[in-house]
């Protein structure tokens, strides 16, 4: 039986590496986006069939979905891409995958959750680094201490990049602040609201708490009501974020988002070759419970975007002939031993 995969939103720079990937380890997609000399400049140079479509149409897009098992949707920011493509995909039968990492886009997702399961696919976002190493860490950490009430999660680059959708995204969100989970509910906290000097494996390195999608992913998964991210930073740069706490409402007025949007167009192109394949990732995890007792674990992976690739491509395979339905997180479909499954993944307990 032919398993048809589709990546929308392939011309874009994580798009582009789940398309190479895919082309690499000899499974045939088909790809997808608006971007009409892009898209075709891509379809010419894999052999990959495209096709040219606009999330606005949603008759052509629904009709165009039909052809497909699984769609890997690809085109950020997600807030503003992600519900068109599930509403498609719930009317067309197709499952869907995405690679976002924004805490309301899960939280919007989910409210379909009913209507997939009644259409029989699956609704599975956040299947790059954000957020499969994350959620197949506190899966593994919740076993470990199953009575735990509290989550940290951490993760820093060996070396730094980041694609154009992703700065995008966190200038998009900025305005807003940032987020914890403190007794099961997502609290609005102030930019950078905690920071710690964290041992990762490599180095000790400042972190800052950020406004992760963890925060509805871990908690959906394993019920822990307090959660916390953190994102390595150096002092410098968590200094001048806590600046930014009293100029966050200009920084959500339309025009000068367009401004700061613009500027990272032109300016963010993501990281080089050299770092994608050389570069790591780690991820420090620890679960808390009320009587003192704590778990630490650390995963080791090779870079995030570089992994992102790998973790799409495999989450949409695993769905052939898969009986999962409604809304699931990454760990919740495929295990929390899923992220072992990779080459050069480590994980570590620290305890």
């Amino acid at each position: 039986m032919d398993y048809n995969i589709l990546i929308y939103g392939a011309n874009g720079y994580t798009g582009k590496l789940i398309t190479n990937e895919a082309q690499s380890a000899g499974i045939k997609v088909e790809i997808a986006g608006r971007n009409k000399q892009a898209i075709e400049s891509l379809g010419h140079k894999t052999g990959f069939p495209y096709h040219i479509i606009d999330l606005t149409e949603s008759v052509k897009l629904e009709n165009l979905l039909k052809k497909f098992d699984t769609v890997i949707h690809c085109a950020g920011p997600f807030s503003e891409t992600a519900i068109p493509m599930v509403e498609a995909c719930i009317k067309s039968q197709t499952n869907y995958l995405d690679i976002t990492g924004e805490i309301w886009v899960f939280e919007d997702i989910i409210k379909y959750h009913e209507l997939a399961k009644a259409a029989g696919i699956v609704l599975l976002p956040g299947v790059g680094f954000d957020v499969v190493p994350t959620d197949c860490l506190a899966g593994y950490l919740k076993e470990k201490l199953p009575d735990g009430k509290s989550l940290e999660l951490a993760f820093v680059g060996s070396k730094t990049g980041m694609s154009r959708g992703t700065a995008v995204t966190m200038a998009k969100n900025i305005s807003k602040g940032g987020f914890i989970r403190e007794n099961g509910k997502i609290q609005n906290v102030p930019l950078a609201f905690e920071i710690e000097e964290l041992e990762f494996s490599h180095r000790k390195q400042w972190c800052m708490t950020i406004p992760w999608g963890d925060l509805m992913t871990s908690y959906h998964q394993t019920q822990i009501p307090n959660i916390k991210v953190f994102s390595g930073a150096s002092l410098k740069m968590i200094k001048k974020i806590r600046k930014y706490r009293t100029l966050k409402f200009l920084l959500g007025i339309g025009w000068i988002q367009k401004i700061i949007r613009k500027k990272i167009e032109s300016s963010v192109t993501g990281p080089g070759e050299e770092n994608l394949k050389s570069g790591k990732t780690y991820v420090l995890g620890k679960i808390s419970d009320d009587k003192g007792n704590s778990f630490t674990a650390e995963l080791i992976t090779p870079e995030a975007y570089f992994l992102t690739a790998k973790t799409a491509i495999a989450s949409a395979l695993k769905l052939k002939n898969s009986d999962l339905r409604g809304y699931l997180t990454p760990a919740q479909a495929f295990g929390k031993d899923f992220i072992m499954e990779f080459d050069k993944v480590e994980r570590i307990d620290r305890t």
